[in-house]
């Protein structure tokens, strides 16, 4: 016996991409998504494309390594850049180069004291510690015998604390004095006592990341994490069993510090164990090539989520360029981004005194401001959002049809509608209509043949206002029941 149904809304996508390799459809939340690329879910009940990334400051001539922030209170602000073995500061017109390296290795930057200290690597490639007030580098506070270092964290316990990946090794200065008018300078170092080497040296693995949490200075190995306390109290033995390859991906938010390990994406909240939050899109993790764990660069956005770039990923057969996934810390939503041409290879939050900026450095040399704009250096975002896979009815065996489809969108005019049978290939999608420019887009004469189960996709390129889609609802479903016939 046939039964008609009327007015069927999908549930709004409350809770962000699911992918099904994690969760099967039959099982996942209803309000879930299966793919979400340069979409988010920021406005709770629908979805939206992404902001663009403008152009901040001219582009600098080769692929940028790293970057590093200057910030004085009531002075100086200064964001720094690293191309091959050159270090310039934006001088507002212009990169002024206030460094020139040994080797390209990567340069780590922390400020102390009203200066910025880098580090960049060890051994015949690396160079000694240097500090900067905005202008070129020299050796303003840093001890003479100061060792040279892959990381370097500047402040923790009133100290400058560096680490030699090498030799798994981490030397620290004395407490800075203060004798009521100045700081002590240079810093005091006795390179015959003040380090430490407890964290089973040469096992294997080398350490990866200092950072700063309270009450602790973070030691990352790629599988392990240990505790400083402060010069004479360290964990002897490794207090986490998750660790990173990148001292990139590790970022401070508003509720603790997130970070990329090989099984996933975690939270750790300075009192607990680290937390994995990447379940969701276990697939997606999975993928991330292990040539690229070292690069991994995260950043949080100010607001409410932590976007990591992981580079070139492939998933069930698509190729993404410059894949970013994207983490919302109150919803606990994922979503992913992509972003044609240029790798992302570095990120850091930048306040200029007047505005608060998500830089990015492309392998072009670009320099950009993230969520900004609503286009990616000049060029369209494409977009593709695939729903989940549905029956439609209680019963996933009833054989159904749907005829009459509408979508509600603001600026979605352009957009493709298609829609996914279970008969049908892995990329195979049957074309509905294009949406016009109306916020309902109603295509009462669209049908599908028989299913099982459906899926719809909205895909397409924006150079314009941003895309808000409310909804997708069908006007009839016909429920065919058991009967094929």
């Amino acid at each position: 016996m046939s039964t008609t149904i009327e007015n069927l809304k999908i549930p709004y996508p409350t809770e962000g991409v699911i992918r099904s390799s994690s969760l099967n459809d039959t099982v996942a939340p209803e309000n879930s998504v299966q793919l979400a690329v340069n979409f988010n879910f920021d406005r709770v009940g629908s979805f939206q494309t992404r902001p663009g990334v403008a152009t901040l400051y001219t582009s600098r001539s080769g692929s940028i390594t790293s970057f590093g922030t200057l910030n004085i209170q009531g002075g100086t602000k200064a964001l720094f850049s690293q191309v091959g073995t050159d270090i310039s500061v934006w001088n507002g017109s212009s990169w002024s180069s206030v460094r020139t390296l040994s080797s390209s290795q990567k340069a780590r930057f922390s400020q102390y004291l009203n200066r910025v200290w880098m580090v960049n690597g060890t051994g015949a490639g690396g160079d000694a510690p240097a500090t900067s007030n905005g202008g070129a580098f020299g050796s303003t506070d840093v001890p003479a015998t100061f060792p040279k270092a892959d990381f370097i964290q500047a402040g923790f316990d009133g100290r400058v604390w560096i680490a030699d990946k090498s030799k798994d090794v981490v030397y620290y200065t004395d407490i800075v004095q203060f004798n009521g008018t100045t700081y002590t300078s240079p810093l005091t170092f006795d390179l015959t006592t003040n380090f430490i080497q407890t964290f089973s040296p040469q096992d294997g693995e080398s350490i990866s990341g200092l950072f700063r949490v309270p009450r602790a200075l973070l030691l990352f190995k790629q599988n392990h994490i240990y505790r400083i306390y402060n010069a004479s109290n360290v964990d002897p033995y490794p207090a986490y069993n998750v660790g990173t390859y990148s001292q990139e991906s590790i970022v401070q938010a508003k509720d603790g510090i997130y970070f990329h390990h090989s099984s996933g994406f975690y939270k750790f909240n300075y009192d607990g164990q680290p937390t994995e939050i990447s379940k969701r899109i276990g697939d997606v993790v999975r993928a991330i090539p292990r040539s690229y764990y070292e690069n991994v660069t995260g950043i949080y956005d100010g607001y409410d989520a932590v976007k990591w770039s992981v580079g070139p990923v492939t998933v069930e057969g698509v190729s993404y360029e410059n894949m970013q996934v994207r983490y919302t810390i109150s919803t606990q939503v994922w979503t992913i981004y992509d972003f044609p041409d240029n790798s992302i290879t570095a990120m850091i939050p930048y306040d200029d005194g007047t505005y608060q900026y998500q830089v990015m450095g492309t392998s072009t040399g670009k320099v950009g401001q993230m969520d900004s704009g609503n286009t990616d250096f000049g060029d369209d975002i494409y977009f593709d959002f695939i729903d989940r896979w549905r029956s439609y009815t209680k019963m996933y065996a009833d054989v159904k049809s749907f005829s009459g489809i509408n979508v509600l969108s603001n600026n979605g005019g352009g957009a493709k509608l298609q829609y996914q049978i279970q008969q049908s290939g892995p990329n195979e999608w049957n074309d509905i209509d294009t949406l016009d420019g109306q916020y309902s887009s109603l295509f009462p004469n669209a049908s599908s043949d028989d299913f099982n189960i459906a899926r719809f996709r909205i895909n397409g390129q924006t150079s314009g206002a941003q895309i808000v889609f409310d909804g997708i609802e069908i006007l009839t479903l016909q429920d065919k029941g058991l009967d094929k016939n």
